[in-house]
């Protein structure tokens, strides 16, 4: 996953100050490889040990760290617009249009920031699983049932049910060698945390497909998938974050089918 990539995913799960400096330098990437720490500290209005601590919340070691990942990144996507063929999605006039533009758009960022490490293993947890609970926020009810039907049409022994006590009283009869699969949006539904925490106490494996963020349900996964959600506003945040969803899950299964 790209440097600036990852900035605008967390941009939701930052600080005041991280969230200044993540603008700035989004707004003026190609600026970026001029300014010192201290120079941007003065542009932005921090303090240059955010700047530090802003590049180490990113994953480097420190801003030249940052700032050489930053110009990569932009020079990559400057060279990708270069030789990129113009879309099927360009017509302005027409709803199908715009929206296979956005809903591409979230697409090539969920993939871009899915490790492929990650998703190699919940394929094989997937496919080695004895049994699998699949466990969803309301929110994600429809691609719950979606995987859920998807697994049982390949042989798999899944289980899913909307009701909360009874998804938690069935996560208390998994197995070591069975998996939890979690869906949900913010990763913080208490219900799903509580589902998660007692399968693990059974040495369960968990599996957890949220939106891209530090939440709950993610940290108490063993396998973490991520969406990236659209900068659009609510209700096309909904609809795209369902697609991406779904191409995720749709993704998981062409594996089972490759490796199978």
């Amino acid at each position: 996953m790209t440097c600036l990539l990852k900035m605008r995913a967390m941009r939701d799960q930052l600080s005041v100050n991280e969230r200044k400096l993540a603008d700035f330098i989004l707004e003026n990437t190609q600026l970026l490889r001029d300014y010192s720490s201290s120079q941007l500290a003065d542009a932005v209005g921090v303090s240059q040990s955010s700047v530090v601590k802003f590049s180490q919340k990113l994953g480097y070691r420190g801003y030249p760290s940052l700032k050489l990942a930053v110009y990569e990144s932009y020079a990559g996507e400057v060279q990708g617009r270069g030789d990129e063929p113009q879309r099927p999605f360009a017509r302005a006039d027409s709803p199908l249009s715009v929206l296979g533009q956005k809903k591409l758009e979230v697409l090539e960022n969920t993939v871009s920031i899915n490790e492929a490490e990650q998703f190699s293993a919940a394929v094989d947890a997937i496919r080695t699983a004895r049994c699998i609970q699949v466990s969803a926020c309301p929110g994600s009810v429809a691609v719950a049932r979606y995987l859920t039907h998807q697994l049982l049409e390949l042989g798999c022994w899944a289980v899913y049910d909307e009701g909360g006590a009874l998804q938690e009283r069935i996560s208390g009869s998994l197995q070591e060698d069975d998996l939890l699969c979690i869906l949900c949006d913010f990763g913080g539904e208490e219900s799903l945390v509580n589902i998660a925490n007692r399968a693990r106490e059974y040495g369960v494996k968990v599996l957890s497909l949220t939106r891209y963020n530090y939440n709950a349900a993610s940290i108490h996964s063993d396998i973490r998938l991520y969406v990236v959600p659209s900068e659009d506003d609510e209700a096309w945040q909904r609809l795209l974050f369902r697609s991406a969803q779904m191409h995720v899950i749709e993704g998981l299964i062409s594996g089972l089918l490759t490796k199978g």
